[in-house]
C-alpha cells in the first residue's frame, strides 16, 4: 500500500461471512491476512484499486477499547461497480440485503444501497 493511501477497516464479530460477502458481491481478493494460518482475525481485500480492511472487533484494540461492530448505520462505504444490477442480485445470496433498489439520481448517477452481513451500509454506484 502506498503512503498517503486511506482505507477503511470494518470491525465485525465474524470475519468469514463479511469476507465472503465482499468477495462474492464485489470481487474482493485477499491481499493480506493475520494470522497467516487458521482463521484470520484481520485481513485486507483488494477491490479494484482500493483496499478494505476487515477486523475481528470483539476484544480491545491497541488503543484499549473494544471496537463496536456495525449494528446499524455507523459508516457508509461508497463503491463504483461495472454492473450495478449484477451487484444487487448477488447481495442477498451472499448474506447482504438490498436496502434501496437501483434508481436514478437528480445528479445523473444510478445508485442503490446495500447492507453487508454485519450492518455496514454501502452506497453502490453504476460506473459509467
Amino acid at each position: 500500500m502506498a503512503r498517503g493511501e486511506l482505507f477503511p477497516i470494518i470491525n465485525v464479530d465474524a470475519v468469514a461471512p463479511v469476507r465472503a460477502f465482499y468477495e462474492t458481491v464485489f470481487g474482493g481478493a485477499v491481499d493480506y491476512r493475520f494470522p497467516a494460518d487458521g482463521e484470520p482475525v484481520y485481513l485486507t481485500l483488494r477491490i479494484g484499486p482500493s483496499t478494505l480492511g476487515i477486523g475481528l472487533g470483539t476484544g480491545p484494540a491497541m488503543y484499549g477499547e473494544t471496537p463496536l461492530p456495525a449494528t446499524g448505520h455507523a459508516v457508509d462505504l461508497c463503491l463504483y461497480v461495472a454492473d450495478l444490477d449484477a451487484t444487487i442480485a448477488a447481495a442477498p445470496d451472499a448474506g447482504g440485503a438490498v436496502v434501496v433498489p437501483a434508481g436514478d439520481t437528480p445528479w445523473g448517477e444510478r445508485v442503490a444501497y446495500l447492507r453487508d452481513p454485519q450492518g455496514t451500509m454501502l452506497l453502490v454506484i453504476q460506473d459509467t
